[in-house]
């Protein structure tokens, strides 16, 4: 079952510190679209609730988890996973694709891997349903797949109720959103889609997004290679949305944390006189955002620079900055389960003294009138509110603009800016605050 043998080396890969997502794509070049959404389905599934699957195996096992040879623990996590969440594969052969698996590398484990995986099938989900019945907190954060200190940090910060919608988003399965291309309509889209077997249907907040239940790889969908569409989830495109209603007049936009271009792709695509100056760290990232920006036909109003974002100078004074600053990526981490088990709370602090540089750089740049879009796809009241506020105090020329959220689900900061929940398989959680220098 190539499925699985895929699922174990985009694991190790993981474990090596490789994004699932970057792993993913180079194993599955190689695999059908069947074996590639079960190797998809283990990994993500296992890495949404890591904690809790290793919970579980630790119960059925003589001796510590932690001195089982790498490949036999992976298997027993990603067999663990598989058994207790795909409800549309037969079992035992699953049991028997992980079984076979190990006897190639590691024949002296594969009765381990045989006995315990029998016993997460008969017994697992006991356990599972005793941490449901559970009121205790911790209890929650391992069975939503949640680091105790983040899940105590939540309660603390939203209550005991928001905390367990932000709990339970983290396995809801993300699915692809189409930010469409103006040279083509939803309607055209949506049939050019089902002609290869994708329904989609339009966005109720945009007339330019579709919604699908397909979690493909976009290069291999129809349109993606002319440009007629972007994978972009709503919670996203609402965020860039919002620079392309402020940019009005103004000529020159710089998208302060660019990545790969996805938001300066939507703002050039949704104006029409606007230059957009890009900036990221990275240099891979700048050399994806200039393709991307290619591949959409609008890279001739783009102007691309790679470096600190502290100490870059634009071309010209900016009438609007994008800061789309680095995060701990929480409202994101049920498409991006790794960054979960990466972070901590010293990581976090560290967050948030660059949001706060870079958010100060960004009212810097700007001459009177110009405006700033400040977001982050976390849902940690330091990387959003107490950046904005702390920000603000010395900077007493500087005003927040309100948004009109009646078309779209926003939530009120605490004092400042507007949440985005993770509330649908579309939707990320992000943070929106649009500050104006006066």
């Amino acid at each position: 079952m190539k499925g699985v043998e895929a699922a174990l080396a985009i694991w190790e890969e993981s474990r090596r510190g490789m994004f699932l997502s970057q792993a993913l794509r180079n194993y599955s070049t190689d695999l059908s679209e069947g074996e590639r959404r079960l190797a998809s389905t283990l990994v993500y599934s296992a890495m949404r609730r890591y904690s809790l699957w290793v919970d579980i195996i630790k119960s059925f096992l003589h001796r510590p988890f932690e001195s089982l040879f790498p490949l036999t623990g992976d298997a027993l996590i990603l067999g663990c996973a598989g058994l207790l969440e795909i409800k549309h594969f037969f079992p035992q052969a699953l049991v028997n694709a992980f079984v076979e698996a190990v006897k190639k590398k590691r024949p002296n484990d594969v009765g381990l891997v045989n006995a315990v995986l029998r016993r997460v099938l008969a017994d697992g989900g006991r356990r599972i349903e005793e941490l449901k019945s559970s009121q205790n907190l911790l209890d929650q954060a391992l069975l939503w797949g949640l680091p105790p200190w983040v899940a105590r940090r939540w309660a603390e910060t939203w209550g005991q109720e928001l905390a367990k919608k932000l709990f339970v988003s983290q396995v809801v399965k993300p699915y692809l959103s189409f930010r469409l291309s103006p040279d083509i309509s939803a309607e055209e889209m949506v049939s050019r889609l089902l002609k290869v077997g994708i329904r989609s249907w339009p966005s109720p907040y945009f007339s330019y997004v579709l919604r699908s239940a397909s979690f493909g790889l976009p290069p291999s969908i129809v349109g993606y290679d002319e440009g007629l569409w972007t994978p972009q989830t709503e919670s996203s495109v609402f965020i860039s949305e919002q620079a392309v209603l402020l940019s009005a007049g103004k000529r020159l936009i710089l998208d302060m944390c660019a990545g790969r271009g996805i938001k300066t792709g939507h703002i050039l695509e949704r104006t029409q006189n606007t230059i957009v100056e890009a900036w990221d760290i990275s240099k891979n990232k700048v050399n994806a955002g200039r393709r991307e920006l290619k591949r959409l036909g609008v890279l001739e109003r783009s102007i691309w620079k790679a470096g600190d974002s502290l100490s870059l100078v634009p071309d010209a004074i900016p009438d609007l900055v994008l800061l789309d600053a680095p995060c701990s990526g929480s409202g994101t981490w049920n498409r991006h389960p790794e960054g979960k088990w990466k972070l901590s709370s010293g990581k976090l602090a560290g967050y948030s003294r660059l949001q706060k540089d870079l958010l100060k750089r960004a009212i810097d740049l700007l001459a009177s009138g110009g405006i700033v879009v400040y977001s982050t796809c976390s849902m940690f009241r330091e990387e959003n509110e107490m950046v904005v506020g702390e920000v603000l105090c010395s900077a007493p020329e500087v005003i927040e603009i309100e948004i009109d959220g009646k078309s779209f689900p926003l939530q009120r900061g605490r004092p400042f800016g507007y949440y985005i929940w993770p509330s649908s398989p579309w939707m990320d959680g992000f943070f929106l605050c649009i500050l104006m220098k006066r």
